[in-house]
């Protein structure tokens, strides 16, 4: 009996590793972590808008004008056209990560007016910048999937007009335009933008460098994406 015994404890001692072996041992599995992803390329492609500005600009006397009216007691101010035009808008913009770089094109077929300023004021003077075209390139970070900040590099082209008892002298001006603005994706092809631009057109042509213009816009407009 005790043979029989000491035996069964034996061999229950030897199955026991054995036995353990067989238990299936719990795993516990560990999160994943994600890493930041870079956001889908949704900027990258064509598009054509629209934008409803208010522009303010300058004309304005230069070197001996500006001296000569400067003793005479007047500004050098000679007048500031402003108002509300409307302009059309088209571009590619590429995406790389949350970066977006593009080029555009945008014509603006409305004009900006004022009247006579400092030595020309009550004379009847108008004056006119219509007919502005740009083009640019932008550059821009995604602050958000859906959120576009950028800064913007461009030459522009427009007509300066200056009239007077039914007649009118028309100049070429041009110059580099700069601009910072920031566009929302509302859906993958609707964007709505914010966006300010100032142009110097410098020198206005054949006037030996004395007379000069500027012009600075406020834009807000929608693209269709596509």
């Amino acid at each position: 009996m005790n043979t029989f015994t000491y035996g069964a404890a034996l061999a229950l001692l030897v199955s026991t590793p054995v036995l353990a072996g067989d238990l299936v041992t719990p795993v516990m599995e560990q999160p994943v972590m994600m890493a930041d992803q870079a956001p889908a390329p949704a900027w990258t492609g064509g598009y054509v808008g629209g934008n409803i500005s208010y522009g303010f600009g300058s004309l304005d006397a230069n070197d001996e004008a500006a001296s000569f009216l400067s003793d005479e007691g007047f500004s050098d101010n000679l007048s500031e056209p402003d108002g509300v035009s409307a302009a059309l808008r088209a571009g590619y913009d590429w995406q790389f990560g949350r970066g977006v770089f593009g080029l555009g094109a945008e014509y603006n077929f409305g004009s900006y007016d004022g009247d006579g300023e400092g030595i020309l004021a009550d004379s009847g003077v108008e004056v006119e910048i219509q007919d502005m075209a740009t083009i640019f390139a932008r550059g821009g970070y995604l602050v958000q999937d859906n959120f576009l900040a950028y800064g913007l590099l461009g030459y522009s082209k427009a007509k300066g007009e200056v009239s007077l008892d039914g007649d009118s002298l028309s100049e070429d001006l041009d110059g580099v335009t700069i601009g910072f603005g920031g566009e929302y994706m509302f859906t993958q092809n609707w964007t709505g933008y914010a966006e300010y631009s100032y142009t110097d057109f410098g020198d206005v042509d054949n006037t030996e460098g004395l007379l000069e213009a500027d012009l600075q816009q406020i834009k807000f407009g929608v693209n269709y994406r596509f």
